[in-house]
């Protein structure tokens, strides 16, 4: 019976009649195809991105994929044959997210432009000591106590000379766009959303938004933001403010999975803050001299200074200090703008003043100011838990515990206390790595001056023009 049912199956089975199933997979396939292009957010975002171009290097062409190589071996007091270089460039749009890598940076007042724009916060309750009344405030979260927030993508938009000027975003100055992956459990259609993206079947579903730079140009909300208030909320000690980006639609949607991705609860109010230029602030610690900075240093959501300028040397002179497990040290955990190369380690903790010259085959040179930007180095950087934090991982590291010990020291803080704990200006410090830096006026106004912008690029030389001792706060509060 079976036999017959097969043959009268085949007989059936005509070339034409399997070509005409076939197109009619084809066509449903088509359908389905169409529809996840149609209604799948990537494809959406890519709609929205038509205007604008990635700014940015590709992970595989870091200039930072040889970083473990012994050629940046250069040990404290070593005498360098060649001259210093910048060998890569670094900023972080949002605060504590993932960062971006640049091979030239436009330098400001106030740092790196787009460097530490934007900030994630969220609004928490404490009672007051005094009276027992409960207050509630908005504070910024970081890796200290989010570490799953280093694996939080970020990807800078920029506008183009061939970009719509009535386009939204291109109004609004380009834009970040911000990936994680997605904390809920996959869907057919949003696994299906992912491979046609990334045309990998085994890629995590994303989550995906945008966040214009300038969301008053953008117009992608009904809020009046000239009449919106701009909203306090604080960094470590300090209060910072700026626009609640939650009344950005496309932010406001996106936040409820990214509280769930940091596993933040569900009772907790979250939201990302940008900076303007209104909301900038003085420094009020480890003051350049006047003298030669021109003005105040300014800075935005960054700590305190405006660069953060390390050496790859150093970091290799110190992770030899580690535990053989925690070797070698990823330098990108110390978050710096500036990695610069041929100095010996530490060496840059001696450096007052120095120049940034163009290099030998610089990347590019257009409408770069033919000035050579000065910045003053204000202290080292006193470190905290952050550099703990893996930041491919999202987890903190320890080295392996003692037999006696059910959980490791944490690495590489316990080792930055015992080896690195260089001076006493900070009490709080574990550890120093990295000097912070601010620029100076002149080479800014210059550039203003000639219509042109002071880049920063990678394989431009360093010129050392003063050094001397430092001692974080020995400034003290005023200029």
């Amino acid at each position: 019976m079976l036999l017959s049912f097969l043959q009268t199956c085949r007989a059936a089975l005509t070339p034409s009649l399997i070509l005409q199933g076939i197109a009619v997979l084809a066509v449903l396939l088509s359908s389905v195809i169409a529809g996840v292009i149609y209604t799948g957010r990537n494809y959406a975002i890519r709609r929205e991105l038509r205007q604008l171009r990635r700014v940015g290097v590709p992970v595989e062409k870091s200039n930072m994929k040889d970083q473990y190589d012994s050629q940046f071996d250069l040990a404290e007091g070593s005498t360098a044959t060649g001259p210093i270089r910048i060998k890569a460039i670094y900023i972080h749009p949002v605060k504590s997210f993932g960062p971006i890598e640049l091979n030239r940076a436009l330098l400001t007042k106030s740092g790196f432009m787009y460097d530490r724009c934007f900030a994630f916060a969220a609004e928490v309750i404490e009672p007051d000591l005094d009276t027992g009344a409960r207050n509630k405030f908005w504070r910024f979260l970081s890796q200290r106590t989010k570490p799953g927030m280093s694996l939080i993508e970020t990807e800078l938009w920029l506008p183009h000379e061939n970009s719509n000027p009535n386009d939204a975003l291109v109004r609004a100055g380009g834009c970040v766009v911000i990936r994680f992956p997605d904390p809920e459990n996959p869907t057919w259609l949003s696994w299906f959303d992912s491979l046609l993206y990334t045309w990998n079947p085994s890629a995590i579903p994303q989550v995906s938004f945008i966040a214009p730079l300038n969301p008053s140009a953008a117009q992608l909300s009904t809020h009046d933001l000239e009449k919106e208030a701009l909203r306090p909320f604080t960094i470590h000690a300090r209060t910072a403010h700026g626009i609640d980006m939650s009344i950005v639609p496309s932010v406001a949607a996106a936040l409820p999975k990214l509280k769930k991705f940091l596993k933040i609860s569900d009772n907790t109010p979250v939201t990302i803050f940008k900076c303007t230029d209104d909301t900038l602030v003085r420094t009020t610690k480890n003051l350049a001299p006047l003298k030669y900075i021109g003005s105040p240093a300014v800075h935005g959501y960054t700590d305190q200074q405006p660069i953060h300028l390390s050496s790859l040397s150093s970091v290799h002179a110190f992770s030899e200090l580690l535990p053989r497990e925690n070797q070698p040290l990823n330098a990108l955990r110390f978050r710096a703008n500036i990695w610069v190369t041929g100095a010996s380690a530490y060496d840059e903790e001696s450096w007052k003043r120095y120049r940034i010259l163009p290099g030998n085959g610089a990347i590019e040179t257009h409408r770069r100011a033919r000035v050579d930007p000065v910045l003053c180095v204000v202290c080292r950087t006193s470190r905290c838990t952050m550099p703990n934090v893996d930041p491919d991982k999202g987890v903190f590291n320890t080295d392996t515990p003692a037999a006696d010990r059910k959980k490791g020291k944490p690495q590489p803080s316990t080792t930055l206390i015992e080896y690195r704990t260089v001076e006493n200006g900070n009490k709080a410090a574990l550890g120093y790595m990295g000097m912070h830096c601010v620029p100076e006026d002149r080479s800014l106004n210059e550039a203003q001056e000639q219509n042109a912008g002071l880049y920063v690029q990678v394989g431009d030389e360093i010129e050392v023009l003063e050094r001397g001792e430092h001692l974080y706060g020995s400034t003290g509060d005023d200029y």
